[in-house]
């Protein structure tokens, strides 16, 4: 080959070499996926206000902020957040999937100076905090802190997140705690009430109808408790009958009136038809 044509052809490949766009880290890429998500669904006039500063009527916040201490602190984790959007708490983001909801927090946590050594999603939300004022998720703790329910600060509560799965379905609790009262009110036959956090997920590649009806708490003396209909001012909806698609799971809160002097043995939940998913809360 002649020497300037050879000179010529390494000329270009150096070129197409030196001018390929580098590719973006994973994380960057979440959170420019996100950052679209979060500015169109979350961060406008009608929600959480255009710089997530939220929406005030008179010294209440009608929506809460989205960055800042208060955020930090009423979410102490991303997992927190996951949970609120995904029961349904922000009806803009309902047709998202579940890794899309991750990728707007994703973007959010970084508005709340988090930077993230991978992309969040399910197995790292519930360890990754919201941000520095964010404290320590103790076991048994609730959050966002229930507006009118007394919670009961020490008892056994397990180790969390948990999960159990089958071909169709995983289950995963999240939160639990233990309150007195709720509304002010005791358990009628005394006792507590277990407040429980959870998300069901579709994993057979059909909807799935799931609810209430499906769902038990198994005392340690062998009871096996509904979940109750209580109002409990919380942003986690409370569990319904509804059909989850794959990949767009849902979050719910569950209510049981739990005996006096009784623990609590696991969480069960049973397809029709299928062999129960029982999740072990021995702490």
């Amino acid at each position: 080959m002649h020497p300037a044509r050879s000179g010529f052809l390494l000329l270009v490949i150096l070129c197409m070499t030196a001018c390929r766009p580098i590719s973006a880290s994973p994380v960057a890429d979440q959170r420019a996926r996100g950052k679209e998500i979060y500015q169109q669904g979350c961060a406008t006039e009608t929600c959480h206000g255009v710089n997530g500063e939220g929406i005030r009527i008179g010294d209440e916040f009608r929506d809460w902020p989205l960055i800042g201490e208060e955020f930090q602190r009423r979410n102490p984790s991303a997992q927190v957040v996951f949970e609120v959007v995904r029961s349904g708490g922000e009806p803009a983001l309902r047709a998202l999937t579940d890794q899309q909801v991750y990728d707007a927090i994703a973007y959010e946590l970084s508005l709340n100076q988090v930077e993230l050594a991978e992309p969040l999603g399910s197995q790292n939300a519930p360890v990754t905090p919201s941000g520095a004022a964010a404290g320590a998720q103790k076991p048994g703790s609730l959050f966002p802190p229930p507006g009118n329910a007394s919670l009961i600060s020490k008892w056994p509560a397990p180790a969390l997140p948990a999960q159990v799965e089958s071909r169709d379905l995983r289950l995963r609790l999240t939160q639990i705690a233990l309150a007195e009262s709720i509304g002010g009110a005791a358990p009628p036959g005394g006792g507590s009430y277990a407040l429980v956090v959870f998300t069901l997920e579709a994993l057979a590649g059909q909807p799935l109808q799931v609810g209430p009806q499906h769902l038990r708490l198994v005392t340690g003396e062998g009871q096996t408790l509904e979940p109750l209909e209580i109002g409990l001012d919380y942003p986690v909806t409370r569990f319904y009958p509804q059909s989850i698609q794959p990949e767009h799971g849902t979050a719910a809160l569950a209510i049981f009136a739990l005996p006096d002097s009784t623990g609590i043995i696991s969480l069960n939940y049973t397809l029709p038809g299928k062999q129960p998913l029982i999740l072990e809360l021995i702490p």
